[in-house]
């Protein structure tokens, strides 16, 4: 009599079976062994009993609790979690990481303050395992960024500091913004900063957030002639060209950059400007079919817009 071996699952098949994503079904593995998957001709595959933990996993977290506090425990003693009334669920509930609360952040902020860049890349990953990619950006890139530069102008972080955190968020937001990108993208968005701007983690949280809502996002990075820009946005045919100003961008051979790039970019591409200074550049470049950015919530209303438009 023959006996049917047990269904592997690979983990393509797992994600869509669990709802978890690839990426952080890697990390759970990688750093907290919640399952040990077999290791095959295929990869990583799952048997039933693993999609079932992993389905545990997954409710138990939405229910509040951190996966580092969780991925050690029994299925009896997960299924006993979810059985609890939701006054008595874990320590961690969703809306301190939905707030963004000074918990979240402070043990990033103490290895950034003690010089650990590798505590602070890790507690970064780990973060990005655990929460959405625009909670991410809303609740951890964000507040850190402003959070560091404070301490940066009030002299308690050095500028060897700030560039380690500079380094972590790029590496971080740029591997989540692949991650993230849709397979079958309504649009594309292109992204730069003009010649002499080196700060990108504004247009690069952009490109994040423009990739999260399902626009293919042409990003090119910090520091990039007027040129070069035109070029790229002739040869992709973005429906917006996003780049960003610092307040003390406003020089005039920054205003001749931005010019160049809205009298040369394609006839139906919109130019977004970000930055605090934006509204009073837009006059000075003569054109039409321009926006000014003054916060992540304007942007977000303008790829709401042209969502909107393509469909």
């Amino acid at each position: 009599m023959s006996t049917q071996s047990p269904v592997q699952y690979p983990i393509r098949a797992a994600a869509k079976l669990t709802g978890i994503s690839i990426d952080t079904l890697r990390a759970w593995e990688r750093r907290y062994q919640a399952v040990v998957p077999v290791r095959g001709e295929r990869g990583r595959v799952y048997d039933a009993g693993q999609i079932s933990r992993l389905r545990l996993l997954r409710d138990v977290i939405e229910r509040g609790h951190a996966i580092g506090q969780v991925a050690s425990l029994t299925d009896t003693a997960l299924e006993a979690l979810l059985a609890a009334p939701a006054a008595v669920q874990g320590t961690v509930q969703p809306t301190a990481a939905a707030a963004g609360t000074p918990e979240l952040l402070e043990p990033v902020l103490n290895a950034i303050e003690a010089f650990d860049f590798t505590q602070a890349n890790a507690l970064l990953g780990r973060l990005a395992a655990l929460l959405p990619a625009r909670e991410l950006l809303t609740h951890v890139v964000l507040p850190l960024m402003r959070e560091v530069g404070d301490r940066w102008h009030a002299g308690t972080l050095s500028i060897a500091q700030e560039h380690m955190v500079s380094s972590s968020l790029r590496n971080l937001l740029g591997g989540l913004m692949r991650l993230n990108t849709p397979s079958a993208p309504q649009a594309r968005i292109l992204f730069a900063t003009p010649s002499g701007e080196m700060h990108e983690f504004g247009i690069l949280a952009a490109a994040m957030l423009a990739a999260s809502s399902g626009f293919e996002a042409v990003y090119l990075g910090p520091n990039l002639p007027a040129r070069e820009i035109i070029a790229a946005s002739e040869r992709t045919c973005p429906l917006a060209i996003v780049v960003a100003i610092k307040t003390s961008s406003s020089a005039e051979e920054v205003i001749e950059e931005l010019r160049l790039v809205a009298s040369q970019r394609p006839m139906n591409t919109e130019l977004w400007i970000g930055g605090g200074e934006a509204g009073q550049v837009l006059p000075a470049l003569r054109s039409s079919r321009l926006f000014a950015l003054h916060n992540f919530e304007e942007f977000e209303g303008h790829l709401a817009r042209l969502k909107g438009a393509s469909l």
